[in-house]
């Protein structure tokens, strides 16, 4: 609550064990994005009553949030019980699993030539681009989407609020392989050794937090001074020192026109504020500036007080 940003991953995994039940487990963010372990627990299997007791679980145990969004996989059992429990949070889901039942469905290089770049795109106006070439190709499959994929899967459509642009559920993955040794062990020693492998994780990252200066994470600011090389192909146009046009020329044309507003930390492309992190149009017009102070454009979920504040609580 007091480091991570307001995102949560939701996912089951199948145990090894004598028991063969699942495990679900509920994973945020922290300022490196790394993998913060939040929640994890043991039913039987994936059934919707399941998945209620988990979320309700979950739902205690963080208390009410005024933002957050949940990101699942395309499992019936976990969706409904998301509706259920978190009516207000943002519901998005993995894109990955949509396509996979996507091709299932209907079959042709355009799905997958547009429904990837329409995912990824921040803007309204580009996700329509995109997506319309689907809607030429097959009317009815935003019917289908309707029906098997009502949650958030398009960038476009994430709130700004959460800060977190993930459109595949890759956490999930990663807290799988995480505990993947330990899958077949009983479930009274599984739960210890998952909860020494926390205790030791969060105690390193305790370590390492300790040992930053205050401000933004200097991996955050070396990732956006890394990319603010090679944007020699934007061209700025400053009405004000805190507003600018920048125009994508390719080829000597302009392509695409941009206005950066730097004091709102807004880009009408809305990758700044669906990220939290200058875009590469913010980027030009900052690296313009005389010895700018890159970490004052950086949102303050990735701070290092944030990043301390995450592994303050120790896990005895």
């Amino acid at each position: 609550l007091n480091g991570c940003r307001p995102y949560l991953s939701i996912d089951a995994t199948h145990l090894n064990g004598m028991w063969c039940g699942h495990m679900p487990a509920a994973l945020a963010l922290d300022g490196h994005n790394w993998m913060f372990p939040v929640a994890f627990g043991f039913f039987e299997g994936e059934s919707k009553e399941n998945w209620i007791w988990f979320m309700q679980q979950l739902k205690k145990s963080i208390g009410p949030m005024q933002h957050l969004a949940i990101c699942t996989d395309a499992c019936k059992g976990l969706e409904s019980s998301v509706k259920d429990v978190f009516p207000d949070a943002e519901w998005r889901e993995c894109f990955r699993h949509l396509m996979d039942n996507l091709k299932n469905q209907y079959t042709g290089d355009v799905y997958a030539k547009n429904m990837w770049p329409a995912a990824r795109a921040y803007s309204p106006h580009k996700f329509k681009y995109f997506f319309d070439k689907v809607l030429a190709a097959s009317p009815d499959i935003q019917k289908w989407l309707d029906e098997h994929h009502p949650f958030l899967w398009a960038r476009s459509k994430f709130s700004p609020d959460i800060k977190c642009d993930y459109i595949n559920n890759n956490l999930a993955e990663c807290w799988n392989a995480w505990i993947k040794e330990m899958k077949d062990l009983p479930l009274y020693c599984m739960a210890d050794a998952i909860r020494e492998k926390v205790m030791i994780l969060f105690a390193k990252r305790r370590k390492i937090s300790t040992s930053l200066p205050h401000g933004i994470l200097p991996a955050v600011i070396h990732q956006l001074n890394a990319a603010s090389r090679g944007l020699g192909h934007l061209k700025i146009s400053k009405g004000h020192p805190n507003e600018a046009e920048v125009t994508e020329v390719y080829k000597d044309e302009e392509v695409r026109r941009h206005v950066v507003y730097l004091s709102q930390k807004i880009c009408t492309c809305r990758q700044w504020q669906v990220t939290g992190k200058p875009c590469p149009h913010a980027l030009t017009v900052i690296t313009s500036m005389r010895q700018p102070d890159m970490g004052s454009f950086v949102d303050n979920y990735y701070s290092v007080a944030k990043f301390q504040a995450a592994y303050a609580g120790i896990i005895p």
